[in-house]
């Protein structure tokens, strides 16, 4: 098999062909910018702006501190050094003996604990009364039956410290006493203990039989009877003088601490008002 040979106008083509595509590699190559590895990176540097912003920072910085420090030293010097010392004790606090003291610094505490006292019971006083119940068929003699009933109970005296004032508080500072002046006692209240209650043996003539019956309205008259009567008792004179009493030492009691803490060396001496 014959092999076609190229002419010469094909073999001209070819030159012509590769000698185009070798110049346009070399524009390529020409126009490609470097590798940066290929050249060296210019170096940073810093500019003198740089460097006098800086310098000026670091002069601002050392001159708040030298201020400061000059400032703090500048307020010790004219305030003198002045120390302020805390008391030991609350006795530092305390009214200077030799000035003594006035009557609000006593009434103050006082009157602040008296005001929660509206019933400060002073006295609680047992008392018994007795009872005589009868009942008699048409009122007569021979059908009559009687008892005796013991009650027992138990009265409570107090005395209204609310309503003090600083009038009613008085100082002397020479006998170093502080005078309070408080209402009489008074009978508050009185319970009755119905099961201490104590019956005696029915006494019958001699046409009386059974024991004695109550309705329900002669019991509670029986009941109010027996508060009257104990009330009446708890309400003697000598029964209030007993809670007078009780009530001056009581109150002296409660009062005597709060006026030791304002000063140890005075006393409280309780008085009754006028009635």
């Amino acid at each position: 098999m014959e092999q076609t040979r190229p002419n010469a106008d094909e073999l001209k083509d070819e030159a012509r062909s590769a000698k185009v595509l070798a110049e346009a590699e070399q524009r390529q190559k020409a126009h490609r910018p470097p590798s940066p590895a290929a050249e060296d990176r210019p170096r940073r540097r810093v500019s003198s702006r740089t460097i006098r912003w800086l310098l000026r920072l670091i002069l601002f910085v050392v001159l708040v501190i030298a201020l400061l420090i000059l400032y703090a030293k500048l307020k010790d010097f004219l305030t003198g050094g002045i120390t302020i010392t805390a008391p030991e004790s609350l006795c530092a606090l305390l009214p200077d003996e030799t000035m003594g003291y006035s009557r609000f610094d006593f009434s103050n505490a006082i009157l602040g604990e008296s005001r929660e006292k509206s019933e400060f019971v002073v006295l609680e006083q047992d008392v018994s009364v007795t009872s005589r119940v009868s009942q008699a068929l048409a009122n007569l003699a021979l059908f009559e039956k009687s008892q005796l009933i013991r009650s027992y109970g138990t009265g409570v005296y107090s005395v209204d410290l609310s309503k003090l004032t600083e009038d009613d508080v008085a100082l002397d500072n020479e006998l170093k006493t502080v005078t309070v002046t408080i209402p009489h006692a008074a009978l508050s209240y009185l319970t009755v203990d119905v099961d201490k209650t104590e019956y005696e043996e029915t006494q019958k003539a001699i046409f009386a039989f059974g024991e004695i019956k109550l309705t329900n309205e002669q019991m509670g008259l029986l009941e109010q009877s027996i508060q009257d009567a104990m009330r009446a008792e708890l309400e003697t004179a000598d029964m209030l003088a007993k809670a007078d009493a009780s009530a001056i030492a009581q109150v002296q009691k409660l009062f005597l601490p709060l006026v030791q803490a304002v000063a140890a060396d005075y006393t409280v001496v309780i008085l009754l008002a006028d009635s």
